[in-house]
C-alpha cells in the first residue's frame, strides 16, 4: 500500500502540469453559458385607461377597474379559470389537474415570470421575465389577449359608450429582450459538479497512465523483476547536478 501511494504521488510530480486540465471543464462551462443568451424579456404594450372596465368574474356583477388590476396582478395572472384555460391550450387533451405536476410548475412560472405594470397614464404592459423566451411570448400573448377582451367585456356589462379610439388596442408589436451573462447564481451547482468530475477525471487519468507506464520506480521493482538483491544503487544524478548547479550559483 505504502509503495502504491508513494508511486501515485510521484505520478502527480512527473504530471503536475496536467493538474490545470482540471480547471479546463469549468472554464469551458461558463465561456458556454456566456456565449449564450438565457434570460430573456417579453412585454407587450396595450392602450388601455386605467377607468376602464373588467370583468374579473363569470357573473354580471363582477367588474372592476383596470387600476385594480393593475395595483392587484395576482387577481388576473393567477385566475384559476384563466390559468386552467392556458393550461389546456398548451397541453392539448391533457385533463386539468389542480394537483398535477404540469399544472403546478404552470401556475409557478406564471407567479413568478409575468408583471402588469403601467408606465403612462393609458398605457399598460404585459411582462414576462425568465429564461424561456418561447414561453414568453406564449404568456405575453394570451395574457394580452385575455386583458383585452376582459376589458372589452367589462365594459359590455356596465354599458359604458366609449369611442373607438378609446377601446383596448395593442400597441407595436412584441417586444422581446435577450441578455447573457459570464456568471449567474443559479449556475453554482453545474459549476462545482462539472470542478468535482474535472478533478475526478484528471486524477484517474494519471493514475491510469503511471500504472501503465513499463518502467521501473524502485530498486524493490528491480529485485523482484531479476530475482535477485540489489547491493547497490546509483543515486538520480540529475537531481545532484541541479542541486550542485545551485550551489554554485550562490557562491557567485
Amino acid at each position: 500500500m505504502h509503495f502504491n501511494i508513494k508511486r501515485y504521488g510521484h505520478g502527480l510530480s512527473t504530471r503536475r502540469n496536467w493538474l490545470l486540465l482540471i480547471l479546463l471543464p469549468p472554464l469551458l462551462y461558463l465561456l458556454f453559458g456566456a456565449m449564450h443568451y438565457d434570460r430573456f424579456s417579453v412585454n407587450q404594450s396595450i392602450s388601455i385607461s386605467k377607468d376602464t372596465p373588467f370583468a374579473h368574474a363569470a357573473t354580471g356583477a363582477g367588474i372592476t377597474k383596470v387600476e385594480n388590476i393593475i395595483s392587484n396582478p395576482d387577481i388576473f395572472f393567477l385566475n384559476n379559470y384563466a390559468v386552467r384555460q392556458l393550461y389546456t391550450t398548451l397541453y392539448a387533451g391533457t385533463a386539468v389537474y389542480r394537483a398535477d405536476r404540469q399544472f403546478r410548475t404552470l401556475l409557478d412560472t406564471v407567479r413568478s415570470t409575468m408583471t402588469l405594470t403601467a408606465p403612462t397614464g393609458n398605457l399598460v404592459k404585459i411582462n414576462y421575465s425568465g429564461p424561456d423566451e418561447r414561453m414568453g411570448r406564449i404568456l405575453v400573448g394570451y395574457f394580452s389577449q385575455r386583458l383585452m377582451s376582459k376589458s372589452r367585456e367589462g365594459i359590455a356589462r356596465s354599458r359604458v359608450k366609449l369611442q373607438a379610439n378609446e377601446m383596448p388596442a395593442m400597441t407595436g408589436a412584441m417586444n422581446v429582450e435577450k441578455y447573457r451573462a459570464f456568471w449567474r447564481a443559479d449556475r453554482t451547482v453545474p459549476f462545482v459538479l462539472t470542478a468535482f468530475f474535472s478533478v475526478l477525471a484528471i486524477l484517474v487519468l494519471i493514475g491510469v497512465l503511471e500504472w501503465s507506464d513499463p518502467s521501473f520506480k524502485s530498486e524493490r521493482q528491480v529485485a523482484q523483476y531479476v530475482d535477485l538483491p540489489i547491493i547497490g544503487s546509483l543515486p538520480n544524478l540529475n537531481r545532484i547536478y541541479a542541486v550542485l548547479e545551485k550551489t554554485e550559483d550562490l557562491k557567485i
